[in-house]
């Protein structure tokens, strides 16, 4: 297969994704990254998968059927490449629905490689080892440092473009360090890894900035696709540039290690054994240890650049609001970061919520009341995305929450002041920072209850006192 066959894969995260093409023609394998989804694509994921299925499963598998249907592809000398979760998530059947949209196109010829961590199905001819789990991983972290450094100095370059030309600097220079075991052209020699990422950072530092007050930051959180992929998300991040704000996007490492973090969680609460609890412990260490050299080169800019705080503490934070055991989709990780960009100063949120994702619903859209009883200054909006949502009104809903920043920004919406002194509330029954740190079991962690749960309580509360 490696001879005669192009392994395709979609598009999920441009910054991040870039590396996996010089990354396996190392190793041996003929890729080609299918850079964009079109209105054609979502046309042909509209036909061959189930229209109850979630956004990011019509896009990713009408992208990869697409390349075949549009004819720029061989599929007798094609193979594609799908992600499969192992999760409480509808991706962990992604690989199925393409073998069963490829079947009904008239391609039921093209190998389907479905790639997990857990290693769920065998892939003839295809080997996820443990170099190329190591690449992807510096190739997480090297994505992840590089649009923090990108979203930040953009909104303020003097020199329209002269931030993407870094940029592309740092793409030839990354793809070459993946190629050609650390020896870039561009660079002018070998380049390691910590080198790599120190210098990328200093470069993007010493870019010269306009000298203004910084702008009102927009966070932008969601499903994993909707949250990167900008054909899926309509370009959010131009659209937050262009009315005059700094977008700020949480990483795509902390999504891998948020099921690893939980590992004492569930020990307690579903009985998963210890040598499984140690090995989650020890993956998190090691990912942790990986991801050192990028926030010392972010440090190391003297505050320039935000640094991200571990997943361990995120899910600190979150456990504050619901419950470490909602792990479908993104999970309480979503929550998280939510809370994470408020309290260091991006109060103003989009969430993107593709259509059917409902995990994403529950730890998204169905958080923020809570999140802004705790924070006043909180200004979230939830974007839905799907093949037939209006982009007119997705657009008209990001102006509107961009407009009331601005206005807090400026001092003139009423009580904005007040908002942003005030610090979020100590909520009955929410787990103090020491005892989080015990163990992050299934203690009572202040998940509100439900109505029907609270009206069982107030009656019971109720009743005591009368029989008294």
């Amino acid at each position: 297969m490696r001879a005669t066959h192009t392994i395709l894969m979609p598009q999920m995260s441009p910054v991040h994704f870039r590396p996996l093409e010089p990354l396996m023609r190392r190793l041996g394998y003929q890729v080609e990254l299918l850079e964009s989804a079109t209105r054609d694509d979502l046309e042909v994921g509209l036909r061959y998968v189930n229209n109850d299925a979630c956004f990011p499963a019509i896009m990713v598998i009408g992208q990869l059927i697409g390349a075949f249907t549009d004819g720029s592809h061989d599929p007798d000398s094609c193979v594609v490449a799908i992600s499969q979760t192992g999760g409480i998530c509808r991706a962990t059947n992604y690989a199925a629905m393409l073998r069963k949209g490829l079947r009904e196109a008239g391609y039921p010829q093209v190998p389907v490689v479905a790639i997990s961590l857990q290693g769920i199905e065998s892939n003839p001819g295809f080997e996820l080892t443990a170099t190329m789990g190591l690449k992807m991983l510096q190739g997480i972290i090297i994505g992840d440092t590089l649009n923090t450094c990108l979203l930040r100095v953009r909104p303020y370059e003097v020199v329209e473009g002269a931030t993407q030309e870094l940029v592309d600097r740092w793409n030839r220079i990354i793809a070459e360090y993946f190629e050609h075991k650390g020896r870039s052209a561009t660079w002018g020699g070998r380049i390691g890894y910590r080198r790599l990422l120190r210098e990328m950072v200093r470069e993007f530092n010493d870019l010269p900035r306009r000298d203004e007050p910084r702008r009102p930051r927009v966070g932008v959180v969601g499903e994993i696709l909707v949250k990167f992929q900008p054909d899926a998300n309509n370009h959010v991040i131009d659209v937050i540039e262009a009315e005059g704000c700094e977008a700020a996007v949480p990483g795509l490492l902390p999504f891998f290690l948020s099921g690893l973090v939980t590992a004492q969680w569930e020990a307690e609460a579903y009985g998963i054994g210890k040598e499984s609890v140690a090995k989650k412990k020890a993956a998190v260490r090691f990912i942790e240890q990986a991801q050192a050299p990028a926030r010392a080169a972010l440090r190391a800019a003297g505050g320039t650049f935000d640094i991200e705080p571990s997943t361990v503490e995120l899910a600190r934070k979150a456990s504050k609001v619901l419950s470490l055991g909602n792990q479908a989709g993104e999970g309480w990780l979503l929550t998280g970061e939510m809370i994470e960009l408020i309290e260091h100063g991006v109060p103003n949120i989009v969430c993107c919520q593709p259509f059917a994702c409902l995990p994403n619903h529950v730890v998204g859209k169905g958080m923020f009341r809570e999140v802004r009883r705790r924070y006043p200054q909180a200004n979230i909006v939830a974007i839905d995305y799907d093949p037939g949502a209006s982009e007119v009104n997705q657009l008209n809903r990001i102006k509107l929450m961009i407009s009331t920043a601005l206005m807090a920004q400026d001092g003139t919406e009423p009580g904005a002041s007040e908002r942003a002194d005030r610090q979020p509330e100590d909520v009955p029954g929410s787990m103090a920072g020491e005892e989080l740190l015990a163990g992050l079991g299934p203690v009572p962690d202040g998940t509100p209850s439900s109505p029907d749960v609270a009206g069982v309580e107030r009656h019971r509360s109720r009743s005591r006192v009368r029989s008294r």
